[in-house]
């Protein structure tokens, strides 16, 4: 397990005012999460495990896709849950950091939701969906 991926990470801070984007958690437990969402208010959480096999090398278990949507509800933001699944769904990619900390994947997590490129963001948040 690479410690320099724990965290919160989000491609937001790459691409700022973007009409969706991405952001990533990684625990140091082996766990973690991607998080898509898009101005038209729909959201995507995928869950899964997490280690890297050898440097430069990441290896992700897809284990649970959540879907619904999103609204402001005052100075928070409030996700609706309309479906979640299990899956298991095995994802090897390549990666980098450069020397500013952005993360560079090969290619994204989830092909048709996900970023290649994110900043960390200190006291970043938490998978939305943890109740779910």
């Amino acid at each position: 397990m690479d410690a320099r991926l724990v965290g919160y990470w989000s491609e937001s801070e790459v691409h700022p005012g973007s009409t969706e984007y991405t952001e990533l958690g990684f625990r140091a437990d082996g766990s973690g999460w991607q998080y898509w969402s898009s101005w038209s208010t729909a959201f995507v959480v995928h869950r899964f495990g997490w280690h890297t096999a050898e440097p430069g090398r990441l290896v992700v278990r897809l284990r649970m896709e959540i879907d619904g949507t999103w609204s402001v509800d005052g100075p928070d933001v409030a996700h609706q849950v309309a479906d979640s699944e299990h899956v298991d769904t095995l994802v090897e990619l390549a990666w980098t950091l450069d020397p500013a900390r952005k993360l560079t994947l090969d290619r994204p997590l989830v092909d048709a939701l996900g970023g290649t490129q994110f900043l960390p963001v200190d006291d970043g948040g938490t998978d939305p969906t943890l109740a779910a």
